[in-house]
């Protein structure tokens, strides 16, 4: 780096190949490092096995919130393994529900 530049995260000195981790307290690109951490977790949702749309993940009072409906339990318990390995390190709640979609057992009686 030439003696004039400005590095990049302005200033603030960190080993190469630390991007800035959520642990970080009181970093100003933290924000910025969940927004950039939850958009990868969207693309991993849709792209793998599980090309779930029906669930969100916002950022919200500096801890990710996971919400939405999934077909089945296995389904949740991947999709819940996934949030984890993405956002380690990061505050997260998580409301995901499984859809009954069992048949009923019994019939329905209308007035």
């Amino acid at each position: 780096m030439s003696p004039f530049a400005q590095p990049a995260n302005g200033g603030a000195d960190r080993p190469a190949g630390d991007a800035g981790h959520a642990g970080d307290a009181g970093d100003a690109g933290d924000a910025g490092n969940i927004e950039y951490r939850v958009a990868h977790l969207h693309d991993r949702l849709a792209a793998e096995e599980l090309a779930e749309l029906g669930v969100r993940a916002e950022v919200r009072a500096g801890s990710v919130v996971v919400t939405g409906t999934v077909p089945s339990a296995e389904c949740r318990e991947t999709l819940l393994r996934t949030v984890h390995e993405e956002l380690a390190g990061l505050a997260v709640h998580t409301d995901v529900q499984v859809a009954e979609t069992a048949s009923p057992d019994h019939a329905e009686d209308l007035p």
